[in-house]
């Protein structure tokens, strides 16, 4: 089936706001809500694709957009590459020029919206943030850390560990309040709706376990391909590089990474011997973000 490249606008407020449109019931996926866009035409660039189908939708001039997110989906009847951008300089008040009904949504309030499902990826890398630790044990300096050191918005955090007491579970608690936060299991007394799947787990799970948040870790084509099937929320994907723990294990490169981010139908974070300083390289090689443990 032939491959429709679509141009996505995240157009986004300076009060962080997205404008979201509704579908006409006679188009693909009709009646649900989506970000303004759409098909690349022959010979066209994505940046004209971009201001021409916003301006024929919107009603409205962009004037600066940054890459997000690229998403392919298979539908029974399409094949879709979302090439989603965020668009944050703009002239003009949105509005619906086809006579679809426009909204600005606060950004916290999309998930109240049906989406088309290879929207979903947009969605979750909108509100992922770009960086995330990995721990395997909670203590008051690390949370203090956590709370001085950057914007909620820009930090996550993956607890690893499958053990906690009633101290760890009100740290995590406490975390988790300040921040993204993800654990391997549901713990008792910790009121966090994630669940972490290893590799190996990944592959023996068959449906998808009942979480608001579903990640992954993820080193192969087979996996990823495994994480897509159970639609979860974001995945890890490594080793990018060697790792002073794994020495005797070579890194996958940022070329292989970004063949199979390319086959996700999600966020995909770096990991591997990176640190907060690589996340621009592996935004360009097509990451939500970087993880890791020691250099965070």
């Amino acid at each position: 089936m032939k491959l429709v490249h679509v141009a996505v606008a995240v157009i986004q407020r300076a009060n962080g706001d997205i404008c979201i449109a509704k579908r006409a019931q006679h188009q693909h996926q009709g009646g649900l809500w989506e970000f303004p866009g759409g098909k690349v035409e022959d010979g066209e660039s994505l940046t004209e694709a971009l201001q021409r189908e916003i301006e024929e939708e919107l009603g409205i001039r962009t004037l600066n957009h940054t890459p997000l997110i690229s998403i392919r989906y298979e539908y029974p009847d399409k094949h879709v590459l979302l090439d989603a951008h965020i668009v944050d300089q703009f002239e003009g008040e949105p509005h619906g020029k086809e006579g679809q009904p426009v909204i600005w949504c606060p950004k916290s309030e999309l998930i109240n919206y049906e989406f088309p499902a290879a929207n979903f990826g947009i969605l979750n890398a909108l509100l992922l943030p770009k960086l995330m630790a990995i721990v395997d044990r909670v203590d008051e300096s690390i949370l203090q850390n956590w709370i001085e050191s950057s914007s909620v918005e820009a930090k996550g955090m993956y607890y690893r560990s499958t053990e906690s007491d009633v101290r760890q579970q009100d740290l995590l608690q406490r975390l988790k309040d300040e921040g993204f936060l993800v654990t391997q299991k549901r713990f008792p007394g910790y009121s966090g709706d994630t669940l972490h799947l290893s590799s190996g787990n990944l592959l023996k799970t068959e449906i998808r376990p009942s979480v608001k948040w579903l990640s992954a870790s993820c080193h192969n084509k087979e996996e990823v391909l495994k994480a897509n099937q159970l639609e979860v929320d974001f995945i890890f994907l490594s080793p990018v590089k060697a790792t002073p723990t794994h020495p005797e294990v070579s890194g996958i490169g940022w070329n292989v990474f970004s063949e199979l981010a390319e086959l996700a139908h999600m966020p995909v974070y770096a990991l591997g011997g990176l640190s907060p300083n690589d996340l621009d390289e592996a935004k360009a090689f097509g990451a939500q973000g970087v993880a890791g443990i020691r250099a965070f």
